[in-house]
């Protein structure tokens, strides 16, 4: 029993070696454990930091390349817009020159036409002068023909030898050749100074007389178509003393 007892003793320190032993490595084992897993915690959270800012950048950069792109769109737009712009304008312009070249070729034209027109006028000018000179001439001649051939005669209501050869001088000068016939008291003169035609044709000559005793005497003389029967180269003025 003595030696049980011993034995007893001695194992007993031993377990209690081993035990300490087991939980020494058990507790270095947990240590070891417990480390790993801050580690792997901090590391865990070292990850989670990484991931978010490498979210982060992920959606910067999304940002950044759909405004990219939208910018890009927008310039490829804008650079489309452009070149429409500038092809119509190209168009236009040559639009514009075809245009200015049938204007000149027009104003080249019309600047011939008007060269001719210019031309003609004046040649129509021209010949409308000759024309209206010859008819001017030849109703001059016309006139001084019937002044010629008129039977002219002044009833004066009271003689003036001076009026009268002042009156035959003048005319004479002009064509006429006047008579101073006597006034007959039987016969009414105007009321005042007249000059009197009995024939159309005659009524020039009867204007020009108008005008020549009205120089003469400084007054006013009337012409009127006369109802008598007489020669269509008769005139009879009435000259009424002012």
């Amino acid at each position: 029993m003595h030696a049980g007892a011993e034995k007893t003793q001695l194992l007993f320190p031993m377990v209690i070696a081993i035990t300490a032993l087991i939980l020494s490595v058990v507790s270095g084992v947990v240590n070891y454990r417990q480390n790993n897993l801050s580690n792997l915690e901090s590391s865990l959270r070292d990850t989670r930091v990484q991931l978010q800012l490498a979210k982060n950048d992920i959606t910067d950069i999304k940002v950044k390349t759909i405004k990219q792109l939208v910018e890009a769109e927008l310039a490829a737009k804008d650079q489309q817009h452009l070149k429409l712009t500038n092809d119509k304008l190209v168009e236009s312009l040559s639009d514009a020159k075809v245009r200015i070249n049938e204007l000149e070729s027009q104003i080249k034209r019309m600047d011939h036409q008007l060269v001719a027109a210019k031309s003609s006028l004046k040649h129509a000018r021209s010949k409308s002068s000759a024309a209206k000179a010859s008819v001017k001439k030849t109703k001059a001649a016309t006139l001084a023909r019937l002044m010629k051939a008129t039977s002219l005669d002044i009833f004066t209501q009271k003689g003036s030898p001076t009026l009268q050869a002042d009156i035959s001088k003048s005319l004479a000068h002009i064509g006429f050749k006047p008579n101073f016939p006597v006034h007959n008291d039987s016969k009414t003169l105007a009321n005042s100074s007249t000059v009197f035609y009995y024939h159309s044709s005659y009524k020039r000559v009867g204007e020009k007389l108008v005008k020549e005793l009205s120089r003469i005497t400084k007054s006013k003389f009337l012409l009127k178509q006369g109802t008598s029967s007489h020669e269509h180269n008769k005139i009879i003025v009435h000259l009424i003393s002012q």
